[in-house]
């Protein structure tokens, strides 16, 4: 009975000081990865959410890119962090979908990350080139039957591959994917006509929309797209299995204390809230994140199983 009370005495004082640790981070310079190169709209909004924490904390936050493979180069090198918060990453859906066509990653993505919260969130929308005649995506199907559409990607296993596929599998397209050496030129390359349809999240594409260079075919969700409301949405189509969001996340090393974990999502959810930040998403075209760490691990976690299935499904791997 001695033993129990002392153990139970124990447990509570090492909650109680990893709470007070918690409450005194930061204490320090905080590093934040991002797995790409610097410009896009996930550098932009990442080094904004830094800007908003590091005034918020009163430390500095430091922002270094580390891109290649997909994100995961950046991502494993936060795996090898230590789980005390001063290492923090910024990544995007292809967190869920690289670990899916790569097999040989140095850290496992579901026990040395952990998800903190969404720091923003926008649909995925594909948009056509000159050469589609569609408006929606009922009569886009029924055109590809007659002329089987190309799909530019943004490279293998990438958010732009997984999401065409699960349109062409979902909507009964004919067609096929073919892969670029990234988002801007798999853009350039459908409004150069060796593509018919390219499909990203609104940060990347309403530019294009905007300027009247490709046209908005569907929004893959439930529903419509307040930007454009005149566009169709998927579910409208009646194309179920295709209610994806695209997502900016901060993530941390795994086996981060759940209180230290709590805390960043608050602190995060501050930032995101602040008018100077929500500018920052307008201004990209996507929304503020919401929900707790574990709403997001949730969701993290059951991407992860669309996309490793839909890869074994079609039989995507990486090249």
């Amino acid at each position: 009975m001695k033993l129990l009370k002392l153990a139970a005495t124990a447990a509570l004082m090492m909650s109680g000081a990893a709470a007070v640790q918690a409450q005194d981070f930061p204490d320090g310079t905080v590093t934040l990865i991002i797995p790409y190169g610097g410009g896009g709209s996930t550098d932009l909004i990442a080094r904004a959410l830094a800007n908003e924490l590091g005034r918020m904390w009163d430390e500095a936050v430091i922002v270094e890119n580390r891109p290649g493979a997909g994100s995961m180069i950046g991502t494993a090198s936060l795996a090898q962090a230590e789980p005390d918060g001063y290492t923090l990453l910024v990544n995007t859906p292809a967190h869920a979908t690289a670990p899916a066509v790569q097999k040989d990653l140095p850290f496992d993505p579901k026990t040395d990350i952990t998800p903190i919260g969404m720091v923003a969130t926008s649909p995925y929308m594909a948009v056509a080139g000159a050469a589609v005649q569609s408006d929606d995506l009922t009569a886009f199907a029924a055109e590809s039957q007659d002329r089987p559409m190309f799909f530019a990607t943004a490279g293998v296993g990438t958010s732009s591959h997984f999401a065409a596929e699960l349109l062409i599998q979902q909507a009964g397209i004919e067609g096929d994917v073919v892969h670029f050496a990234g988002g801007g030129e798999a853009q350039t390359n459908l409004m150069g006509g060796h593509a018919d349809v390219y499909i990203s999240n609104t940060a990347s594409v309403m530019p294009y929309v905007n300027n009247g260079q490709v046209k908005p075919l569907v929004i893959l969700g439930p529903t419509r797209y307040d930007a454009l409301p005149d566009v169709q949405s998927s579910g409208e189509a009646g194309a179920d299995g295709i209610e994806i969001n695209s997502w900016v996340g901060l993530f941390g090393p795994g086996g981060m204390d759940p209180a230290l974990v709590e805390k960043l999502n608050a602190d995060m959810r501050a930032a995101v809230g602040t008018e100077t930040f929500k500018q920052v998403l307008a201004d990209n075209f996507v929304q503020p994140g919401v929900g707790s760490a574990a709403d997001f691990k949730a969701q993290v976690e059951t991407e992860m199983q669309l996309w490793s299935d839909l890869a074994a499904e079609r039989g995507i791997v990486a090249q």
